[in-house]
């Protein structure tokens, strides 16, 4: 009786390991093989060689010349999507489509042509297209295909908003042909980047400003970019350059309503000068401190190198705002002063910015005269923040602003 309690328990142990066991080959199951034939469905004219065919397999060739062939395919990486062709006399007599891998079926030598080609081309999402072709008589039993990983790569997209200019911008790390059109199926229009791999981080950022819906997408080689507008009239004018700092090729698209200017050096100073904005130097502190900590010197050192933007033109009039409120001079909260008059002053002024006491505070000011001022100081100061990763940023900044001017 004592052997019974063993017995169980032994079989209980047992039961584990054997479903795990089951689990591992059902998780290691190989791909399935897709079967495709491509035999023409007309046969090869008989020709002089068919007697030469017929004397080799009496001497022992018949399997050789009269079987039915299987050639299996594969691609690394393992699933790509194939096309398959028969080509006799240059002409095509059978094409078939298929994922690898695939096993497919070819007519036997006897019911070939010496002018009997075979071409597989195979394609994946975010690979380079490759294509073998082969004399149909000397097919290898085995080919695989060896995909290369594309060469360019889409890293960055997002938008920012500002004086009623929506800039959407990419960033890709060699230099793709780029081609825009118009989408029948949206309200917008549709960026291809050709050759070119998405390689974002996480998904691209929601609607902002004159954008509604924004999604990047691979298809085969290309990245393709739909971008839905809230009006079907806007103008959508690009320019491109180069950051040599990141090594990055940089794409920038402006979408505005039509006949819109950019504004002159006028009538940004216009607009500063007309700002509720007055210095209030603990307030101010507590609002640039709160900034720099949450966003750190060097990505708020990114955002202020020039770009050639409009928010280059605004953030100089700013400087030179915040001088006049000083006679001409601002500091920096390590107490060096800078005389905004002077271009080569001006310049370092800009240069270091974040640390302008004064400065983020009222480039806050004039956010708040936007229709979403979250959303133009990120394009101010943070443009490769998401809005959903800026917000929480800002909304820190605005409660410590408000707690001071309590």
């Amino acid at each position: 009786m004592g052997k019974v309690p063993s017995l169980i328990g032994l079989g209980l142990l047992c039961i584990p390991l054997v479903a795990g066991t089951a689990t591992v080959r059902a998780d290691n199951a190989p791909t399935e093989v897709n079967k495709v034939d491509l035999i023409p469905a007309e046969r090869a004219a008989w020709t002089p060689k068919n007697v030469g065919i017929g004397l080799s397999s009496i001497l022992g060739g018949w399997g050789y010349w009269y079987t039915e062939r299987e050639i299996s395919v594969e691609t690394v990486p393992a699933v790509a999507d194939l096309s398959l062709y028969y080509i006799r006399s240059n002409f095509q007599k059978r094409f078939e489509r298929a994922q690898s891998p695939a096993l497919v079926k070819l007519p036997s030598r006897a019911d070939m042509t010496y002018k009997d080609a075979v071409k597989f081309h195979a394609i994946a999402n975010g690979y380079l297209a490759e294509e073998v072709s082969y004399d149909a008589q000397k097919v290898p039993d085995h080919v695989v295909i060896q995909l290369h990983v594309l060469p360019n790569s889409l890293v960055f997209l997002g938008h920012t908003e500002f004086a009623g200019r929506t800039s959407l911008t990419l960033r890709t790390t060699e230099q793709p042909e780029v081609r825009m059109s118009k989408n029948t199926s949206l309200q917008g229009f549709q960026i291809a980047l050709t050759k070119t791999a998405v390689k974002l981080e996480g998904k691209p950022p929601k609607g902002g400003g004159h954008i509604t819906d924004l999604d990047a997408i691979q298809i085969a080689e290309d990245a393709i970019l739909r971008v839905g507008t809230d009006s079907p009239d806007l103008e959508v004018r690009s320019r491109q350059s180069f950051d040599a700092v990141q090594g990055q090729y940089v794409y920038v698209f402006d979408i505005v309503a039509p006949g819109t200017a950019a504004p002159s050096d006028q009538q940004i100073r216009a607009r500063l000068d007309a700002l509720p904005f007055t210095p209030n130097a603990s307030c101010d502190d507590r609002y640039a401190a709160v900034l720099r900590e949450k966003l750190g010197d060097a990505e708020l050192a990114d955002a202020f190198r020039p770009s050639g933007e409009l928010t280059d033109l605004y953030r100089r009039e700013a400087m030179l705002r915040l001088g006049r409120y000083h006679e001409g001079t601002v500091q920096t909260d390590t107490g060096d002063t800078l005389r905004t008059g002077s271009s080569l002053e001006l310049a370092l002024a800009l240069q270091s910015a974040p640390r302008v006491r004064g400065y983020l505070a009222l480039l806050g000011a004039l956010a708040r005269t936007e229709p979403a001022p979250g959303d133009a100081m990120r394009t101010l100061i943070a443009p490769g923040k998401t809005p959903a990763e800026f917000a929480p940023i800002y909304d820190a900044a605005e409660g410590a602003r408000s707690d001071c001017h309590r």
